[in-house]
Order: C-alpha cells, then sequence, then structure tokens
C-alpha cells in the first residue's frame, strides 16, 4: 500500500479501503500497514486486551497495550512511564510493526489514548502513524462492520530513533517558570485547573494557557475544524507561532493538544510526561498557581 501524503488523522471511509486493499481475505498480515486498537481505562483492574479488544475490534486490528508499554514505577511520581527503547522496539515488532509499517490508532471511547500511542510512535522516530477520527465510535455509527477475530502477524523489524527534544522533565519545567521560554498549555478541564471555594484541590502551573481536551472534539467525537482548534488557541491566549510545550493531569490528554497544534502546523511539540501528577507532588507552594474560574 501506497500512501502519497501521510495523514495526522484519516477517516472511517478511508481506513475501511484501505483494509480492504491489505487484507486480501487472508488471515495473516503484511507488515506495511497496521491498525492498532488502543482502548484503554485508568482503572488499575481494567485490562483493556480481555475487556475492549476481546469483546469487538476493528478487523485487521491488534490490541495496543499503553499499560504494557508505560508500567508504574516504584516511587515515582509520573503515572505514566516513558518506556526505554529496547522494549518499545521488542513491543511493536511483536505486533508485526516495522520501519516502514503505517500504524492507524483507535480507541472506543474519547481518543485519549490513540492520541498518546500516536505521540510515542513519534517520540520513538516512526513519523508513519495516523489517528482514525472519532474512533470506534465513529466507525459502528458509519456503519462498519466490527470482530472478534484475532489476526496473526509475522514479527516486525523496528529500530527506534528516540527524540529526547519531545520530552519534558520537572526540572526544565521548573526553570521555565522563570525564563517563560516555552507557553505551558493544560489540557486538563476547568474545574482542575482552577480552584472554587468549596474545593482548594485544583491549580495550574505558573504561566499555564488552558485549553481543555474535551473542547477539541465535536459532538460525534471528531476532531473540531483547524479553523475552530485556532480559535480554542487564540482564546486561551497561547500563540501558535512561539515555543510550546503541553500538559494535563497524567501525560494522557496533553497528547491531545500536541496533536492539535500539529494539525495547525505546529510540529514537535514537547510533553511535559510527569504533567500536574508530578508537578504538585514536587513544586514549591509558589509554583502552584491558585485562582478562581473566571
Amino acid at each position: 500500500m501506497t500512501v502519497s501524503k501521510l495523514a495526522t488523522l484519516v477517516g472511517t471511509q478511508w481506513l475501511r479501503e484501505q483494509i480492504l486493499c491489505s487484507a486480501r481475505g487472508s488471515s495473516k498480515l503484511t507488515n506495511t500497514f497496521r491498525v492498532l486498537d488502543t482502548s484503554w481505562s485508568p482503572e488499575p483492574d481494567v485490562d483493556g486486551y480481555t475487556q475492549f479488544y476481546r469483546e469487538a475490534h476493528i478487523a485487521t486490528s491488534l490490541h495496543f497495550d499503553l499499560k504494557k508499554v508505560s508500567p508504574p514505577k516504584q516511587g515515582s511520581t509520573i503515572k505514566f512511564q516513558i518506556p526505554d527503547s529496547n522494549f518499545f522496539e521488542d513491543y511493536v515488532e511483536s505486533l508485526g510493526i516495522s520501519n516502514d509499517t503505517h500504524v492507524i490508532a483507535y480507541d472506543r471511547f474519547n481518543s485519549r489514548p490513540s492520541f498518546r500511542t500516536w505521540f510515542l510512535f513519534r517520540l520513538f522516530g516512526h513519523d508513519k502513524v495516523s489517528v482514525l477520527n472519532g474512533g470506534l465510535r465513529k466507525w459502528i455509527s458509519d456503519g462498519f462492520h466490527v470482530t472478534t477475530d484475532e489476526p496473526t502477524v509475522e514479527p516486525g523489524e523496528f529500530d527506534a530513533l528516540f527524540r529526547p527534544h519531545l520530552l519534558r522533565d520537572y526540572e526544565s519545567m521548573a526553570k521555565n517558570v522563570k525564563t517563560q521560554q516555552e507557553q505551558v498549555m493544560d489540557a486538563r478541564g476547568h474545574d482542575a485547573f482552577y480552584v472554587s471555594d468549596e474545593d482548594n484541590s485544583g491549580g495550574h502551573i505558573p504561566g499555564a494557557k488552558n485549553i481543555p481536551f474535551s473542547s477539541l472534539f465535536n459532538d460525534d467525537g471528531t476532531v473540531k475544524a483547524e479553523e475552530d482548534l485556532k480559535n480554542l488557541f487564540i482564546k486561551a491566549g497561547v500563540d501558535l507561532s512561539k515555543p510550546l510545550v503541553s500538559s494535563c493531569q497524567t501525560g494522557m490528554t496533553a497528547c491531545g493538544l500536541i496533536i492539535a497544534a500539529h494539525l495547525l502546523g505546529r510540529k514537535d511539540i514537547p510533553l511535559y510526561n510527569g504533567s500536574f501528577t508530578e508537578w504538585s507532588a514536587l513544586a514549591p507552594p509558589n509554583y502552584i498557581v491558585k485562582t478562581n474560574k473566571p
């Protein structure tokens, strides 16, 4: 399969046509095209493979386990760890993914895990990755079938090229509070970004601009048009022509802001992977802004 121009977001009709072309009625898939079901839940006892993927998935897709890729680390305040390159290589090779494979990520809920998957592949040097716009919800609403069949694949050959410039740690974010070299985008909802008279548990990094993850989507779960996305950034006071870094609560929904900016022409925006979970645990009180919603 040849993709003349790799899209960040792909539609359901396009994906259906690619699946029909790549599968050719065979139970064994080639390594040029791989659909990944990234359905995930933050609950520790929920297994995405058994409770989501095996229930129903898009034909030819395999399950991409974010909990396996980002296991917790004892003593760390970071909720979702970044795997080392060797681990990532081995895992994606087991899914039949090679360096020339076009990866399509989707999930059945709200695009959080598929956006995070998109970011991880790019972090490890793989730009041939897209997200199914609207995910499984849109796929089903458009009348396309799902299955419980699990395809078999030949192992891939994947050489990771880790891009450290796409990550920020606590120290660099703390330094940025003083220098303000990068605009901090925060994808959490207003209730977490601000505090209320009844609840003082919220707050944000000094200088951060709030663009809630939920504001990126239309009612059907698809991403808003580029002009609407641009207006979200403008309304939040984010200048897309200047350096940016994305944050949220745990490093998941922040990837949505990275994709939104990517769609508007901003490439290689870094993620603060520890996000506010780490920040609230390590930062001094004067580095946690407590303001009421305007």
